[in-house]
């Protein structure tokens, strides 16, 4: 062996396979490098926390080690445990690969014509759409199913909107604390178009406008509805479905997903 063989640089093989990013902070859209691996980096203009949304790092597949096993069922318990204390209703966890994703439900938003159609990027035509969820399902082993409940009076009243918008923040939150927690591929998907519950009073959305960065980026998620998520499967899976059959209450209920990888 010779003696460059032991004198290796431990860091030599970072730069083999890592690369730098450059992502714009939503706060106040100053230019923040981030290299792969790193989950997360402060902006140096605001303090804003900006996100890796694909971070390279390798993870340790939990259901292979029996050793991760106890620490692996705390931290799920942790997030079912902040979904009900932040306002949830209900909240599970199940195989993320158990989900269906069907391409005719996503195309519903469009055929139906939905009012809120086109207005946001988290809504169709703008989000990834059934195919994209099915290869990013591959890398997520499990999904942590959330369920908000409310009275229809209220549910389909003036209090729909903030319903919604306390929906969208469960999901955010739950989200950012998944990836602190280790699941740094975690994302959060929920319902209802952001631009209808958040920036109903504004005439543009800037994102599609192309006129700024989201007004809103701690709050609003994609719309389960735009990936083709079977929720009447889910909730068999979920076991939710037979609950909600014996309902005697006139109440609705909203679901969201947050999947964890």
């Amino acid at each position: 062996m010779g003696v460059n063989d032991s004198l290796k640089c431990p860091g030599l093989d970072r730069p083999l396979t890592v690369i730098p990013d450059k992502r714009h902070c939503p706060q106040c859209v100053e230019i923040v490098e981030i290299w792969s691996d790193p989950v997360k980096r402060r902006c140096a203009k605001c303090g804003m926390v900006v996100y890796n949304p694909d971070p390279s790092i390798a993870i340790p597949d939990p259901k292979t080690d029996e050793s991760n096993q106890a620490a692996l069922k705390s931290r799920l318990d942790e997030l079912i445990d902040l979904a009900i204390h932040l306002g949830g209703s209900a909240a599970t966890v199940v195989d993320a690969r158990d989900i269906l994703v069907e391409d005719y439900l996503a195309n519903l938003c469009r055929e139906a014509k939905c009012p809120n159609y086109g207005l946001s990027p988290t809504c169709p035509p703008h989000v990834e759409g059934p195919q994209w969820l099915r290869r990013y399902i591959k890398q997520t082993p499990f999904a942590l199913v959330l369920a908000i409940k409310a009275s229809q009076k209220n549910m389909y009243s003036d209090h729909r909107r903030e319903i919604g918008q306390l929906f969208h923040f469960i999901v955010g939150q739950l989200e950012i604390t998944a990836r602190e927690k280790g699941f740094l591929k975690a994302r959060g998907f929920a319902g209802g178009s952001c631009k209808n519950l958040f920036c109903y009073d504004h005439a543009y959305c800037r994102v599609l406008s192309g006129n700024g960065t989201c007004r809103n980026p701690g709050f609003s998620r994609p719309s389960v509805s735009g990936y083709g998520i079977n929720m009447n499967h889910l909730l068999k899976i979920t076991g939710w479905a037979q609950r909600n059959s014996n309902a005697v209450h006139l109440t609705s209920s909203k679901y969201g997903i947050v999947f964890l990888g």
